[in-house]
């Protein structure tokens, strides 16, 4: 970042973050399972993005970077407690005619999500819930991309086992 007042990169960051933040919060709650402790994630990850905004030389690529560091204190914060409390996902999560089997679904793959560990945890959310291709987790998570897809394989395997254990029917 070229030379400035330091009201100037206050203002700067304030305004990227401001941009990335329902969408942080909401890749935290997901990889969390719970809002508070996802509140508690992403506001550290802006303390530690502050703390090195300096270093960020390209702030078109403020938005990924800001989101591996949200995925990294979460993965940290996963990897502290090792048990995971999933709430249920949001009704705008899941789409089912008929409302009442959509809020058991939900409930179901939020407990499904609790055997999974937390990089598998990560590799789905991204890749589900955030859209991103393998690629894209790759560079953020900065893992090859083969990892990433021993892990999407690795955790649709579990989910699958663990969803069909709670009696629900899982196609390929």
């Amino acid at each position: 970042m070229p030379a400035a007042t330091e009201s100037d990169r206050r203002d700067v960051f304030a305004r990227l973050t401001a941009t990335e933040l329902s969408r942080t919060y909401r890749l935290a709650t997901r990889i969390l399972g719970n809002r508070g402790d996802a509140e508690d994630c992403v506001n550290e990850a802006v303390l530690r993005a502050w703390d090195s905004f300096d270093g960020l030389r390209d702030l078109d690529k403020f938005g990924p970077w800001l989101i591996r560091i949200v995925v990294n204190v979460c993965r940290n914060d996963l990897r502290r407690r090792r048990v995971v409390q999933i709430e249920p996902l949001a009704e705008d999560d899941l789409q089912a005619d008929d409302p009442f089997e959509g809020g058991l679904l939900s409930d179901a793959v939020a407990h499904a999500l609790d055997c999974l560990s937390p990089d598998q945890r990560v590799a789905v959310v991204l890749r589900f819930w955030n859209d991103l291709r393998v690629d894209e987790i790759a560079r953020i998570l900065r893992v090859p991309g083969g990892t990433i897809k021993w892990r999407l394989h690795t955790a649709n395997r579990r989910l699958k086992a663990e969803l069909g254990r709670l009696g629900w029917e899982v196609e390929r």
